[in-house]
């Protein structure tokens, strides 16, 4: 599934790139930039998902970045791109405890769209949906120490638990989405991000395997186009 998403990302951002560096001056290829907010929500399986009634609440973040889209007028179609800086959230809470640790990433989603040009509104607002894969390179790992000093035992052979846990370099997701261009210039967009291997993982020192987890991830945004 993996290597199958990166091959179908390397041909969509082959055909945007190709396609904006012949269009570059045209109304075909437009770039700007994007920003907004995301939620992301933990999912896990493992003995460790539920590890002394640790349970995993929705969390807030950011992106900010660049993008381009390529556009085919005739049949309304067209492929997006993005480049940018993305803070996951993931609040852990038990009892009193709540710790919230953050992931920061390089992301690069690359979408096909389909744009609804409706009649006498086409140059005020235009629907559209996409889909497509999402690669996200990590720039941080989890440090799960605040997680576990709460156990004494855990504490005690805490290079055991460093030994076990991390959140993985890169994660792939996919995602699905619609928004609307507005005015030429703007665009607002929502999709969901699913998370299609897992972010991180632990085993505690009461484990035979590690847990894996999963952070889907909802985001909301806009762009300009210049």
């Amino acid at each position: 599934m993996v290597s199958a998403m990166q091959s179908i990302l390397k041909l969509l951002a082959s055909c945007l790139l190709s396609v904006g560096t012949v269009h570059a001056g045209s109304d075909i290829f437009r770039w700007g930039l994007t920003a907004g907010g995301n939620i992301s929500k933990v999912n896990g399986e493992g003995e460790g998902f539920n590890y002394k009634g640790w349970h995993y609440d929705s969390s807030g973040g950011y992106f900010i970045g660049f993008t381009a889209r390529v556009s085919v007028p005739i049949m309304n179609f067209g492929l997006d791109a993005s480049f940018v800086f993305s803070q996951e959230m993931a609040d852990l809470e038990s009892g009193d405890a709540d710790i919230m640790e953050k992931l920061r990433y390089f992301s690069v989603p690359v979408h096909v769209r389909y744009d609804f040009e409706l009649p006498l509104l086409s140059e005020a607002f235009i629907p559209y949906v996409f889909g497509g894969p999402q690669c996200n390179f990590a720039l941080n790992d989890f440090d799960f120490y605040n997680l576990f000093r709460q156990d004494p035992e855990s504490v005690a052979r805490i290079d055991e638990v460093y030994s076990s846990y991390g959140s993985k370099d890169r994660v792939w997701k996919f995602d699905l989405g619609f928004g609307a261009i507005l005015f030429d210039h703007f665009q607002v967009y929502y999709f969901y991000a699913y998370p299609l291997e897992s972010t991180f993982r632990f085993k505690t020192i009461y484990e035979e395997s590690k847990s894996h987890f999963r952070m889907g991830t909802h985001h909301i945004g806009l762009t300009y186009y210049f």
